[in-house]
């Protein structure tokens, strides 16, 4: 699996596909992993609030970060951030039959600067 940060490297055909995808997820049903449920109940998320919250979420191509394609280039994992409360994103890690694989919050605030480039595809 190839892993790529829309800050270290993509390429342009990537961003068809994952619109596409994207696109294809907003016509699905929501599924949770159940790495995804325990991670709600550890962090102690308001699961009800988060699950209402998730229901009405349309996806979007500019919510985008990270994403990891197999040896085809066939998208596996797409990782989204998305505003959720004051000061707060939802990171959601998506499969491409739209289960939640994990799911965690995060401070509009952090800018990611601990970045990690080496792990990621870099052209």
């Amino acid at each position: 699996m190839n892993r790529y940060h829309k800050d270290v490297f993509t390429k342009p055909d990537h961003w068809q596909t994952l619109e596409a995808l994207t696109d294809h997820l907003n016509g699905l049903a929501w599924a949770y992993s159940r790495h995804c449920l325990d991670s709600i109940k550890t962090r102690a998320i308001d699961l009800e609030a988060l699950l209402i919250f998730i229901k009405g979420l349309k996806l979007n191509i500019s919510q985008i970060f990270e994403y990891y394609l197999d040896d085809k280039d066939r998208p596996e994992k797409i990782c989204y951030r998305i505003s959720y409360i004051s000061g707060l994103d939802i990171i959601l890690v998506i499969a491409e039959d739209k289960e939640i694989i994990t799911i965690y919050l995060n401070s509009q605030k952090d800018k990611h600067e601990t970045l990690r480039k080496e792990q990621y595809i870099n052209g």
